[in-house]
């Protein structure tokens, strides 16, 4: 394969991941307190048979030939944007919202995770959980709710028929890089205990949903740029077919 076809058909093939990830965007853009996935591009330049430069003249030619050489575009990372997305009132007392930083806490079988989405319920054992089943966690422990009027304050303390049962444990983080999404909406956070911090200019909305931060008209206009660059890949993937295959019948004629 010619070097010009391989660019070519890397090109195509980072339009299509970028085009998958829009697409979860798109798809995602009614869950609550969804955050948006931004891919990252960049170009790898084919590894030079070359002895690392000793002085600055050397060094300077090294550069130059790696900006002649042929570089291949590569996804060079997907992150997050982690902005507050509006607030929508719901009239349901189990749905809660963050306005403002920060994250609730649940437990799962893989340990403790955090999520911005609120929609809350009662289980069999009338514990809070998620809508995944994951239960929310309160200072100590999960959270359990028997009676009839719940009021979640705005700093996260539950009552339920006037008595205080717990308080909904929201975290923050120093380094959001250290957030991985799992899948359900859960954000792990790899950096460990290290990276965390209380949430100190959040507040707790209860009867309140956080719609996700997804622009749709922004993700379409995304979408469409990339199909016509994939169509523009196509054509060039087609042309350079084309001529080597042309090539090669008369590199076998001549023969």
């Amino acid at each position: 394969m010619s070097s010009g076809l391989y660019t070519a058909v890397c090109g195509d093939i980072m339009q299509e991941r970028r085009l998958e990830i829009l697409s979860n965007n798109l798809a995602n853009v009614s869950t609550s307190g969804y955050k948006e996935d931004k891919p990252h591009f960049g170009a790898t330049y084919p590894a030079l048979d070359t002895a690392v430069p000793t002085d600055h003249a050397d060094a300077r030619s090294l550069v130059l030939s790696r900006k002649m050489s042929m570089s291949y575009p590569t996804l060079s990372g997907i992150t997050t944007d982690f902005s507050v997305g509006e607030m929508q009132q719901t009239g349901n007392e189990l749905n809660v919202a963050i306005s403002g930083s920060g994250f609730f806490a649940v437990n799962t079988p893989g340990g403790e995770l955090y999520t911005r989405t609120g929609n809350f319920s009662l289980n069999s054992k009338k514990e809070l959980v998620t809508q995944s089943g994951h239960p929310v966690r309160g200072k100590e422990k999960n959270i359990l709710i028997e009676g009839e009027t719940i009021d979640i304050a705005r700093d996260g303390t539950i009552t339920v028929d006037g008595q205080l049962v717990d308080t909904l444990k929201v975290v923050d983080f120093e380094d959001y890089s250290g957030l991985v999404k799992v899948g359900d909406n859960l954000f792990k956070n790899v950096k460990g205990t290290a990276n965390e911090r209380q949430a100190e200019v959040s507040e707790v909305q209860q009867r309140h949903l956080e719609l996700s931060n997804i622009d749709i008209v922004q993700e379409m206009v995304k979408m469409i740029d990339v199909t016509r660059i994939c169509e523009s890949y196509q054509k060039v993937i087609r042309a350079l077919d084309e001529i080597d295959a042309q090539a090669t019948k008369e590199i076998a004629a001549v023969a």
